[in-house]
């Protein structure tokens, strides 16, 4: 399910570059899927720069704080199918989510401007909604911002650039707040009827 916030932030923020979605972008933007490719884009000279990428810190822990003893073992029930006549009940697991915004450029003047549009943007708490695909059609708000636990790593030293010159390179740690993993448990809705008799004291059925 954490794919599901990978893409949402990232969809966010691609957008935020190319409002008007055009096929030739002054940023390059590159996902948490396609971040693996960049280097050897960039080792081929196939990427333009300047470019914001994201990626998801891989210790994606339990955030205990949040932990909620009935939600995780029995569940809440959230929905009834009405076809099947089942309910199913929701477990929620909530977790410590966190990424990094990586920006390469050329010149200090692109590196400036693009750090300072993301830090605006995540300075606050910054609100996104996501559709779970699962049992339950419900969606899950969650806030992003600029981690308070690190720090932005900024190299001006600058990393090599393969083939000349050089890239300057700024890491923006952000973290996810109120990001959960949901789980459904199905449960036959079974309709009970009860029939009630009322005697008088003298033995005769008022109903």
């Amino acid at each position: 399910m954490l794919y599901l916030y990978d893409r949402t932030i990232c969809n966010d923020l691609k957008q935020s570059f190319n409002p008007i979605n055009s096929g030739d972008p002054v940023v390059t933007f590159v996902d948490t899927e396609s971040v693996i490719g960049l280097a050897a884009q960039i080792q081929d000279d196939n990427i333009t720069f300047p470019v914001v990428a994201v990626t998801r810190k891989t210790d994606t822990n339990v955030d205990r704080d949040r932990l909620n003893f009935t939600r995780l073992h029995s569940g809440v029930q959230s929905v009834i199918d009405n076809k099947t006549n089942n309910v199913y009940y929701e477990r929620v697991l909530p977790v410590d989510l966190r990424y990094v915004i990586t920006v390469l450029s050329t010149n200090v003047v692109d590196m400036d401007e693009i750090v300072r549009e993301i830090l605006f943007k995540y300075s606050n708490m910054y609100f996104l909604t996501l559709k779970l695909p699962y049992e339950a059609s419900r969606k899950v708000r969650f806030g992003v911002m600029i981690d308070p636990d690190s720090s932005i790593d900024r190299s001006s030293s600058t990393s090599e650039y393969i083939k000349a010159g050089q890239l300057y390179q700024t890491l923006i740690p952000l973290k996810v707040d109120g990001a959960v993993l949901v789980s459904y448990t199905p449960a036959k809705l079974i309709r009970k009827v009860t029939d009630v008799n009322i005697v008088s004291k003298h033995g005769e059925n008022l109903i």
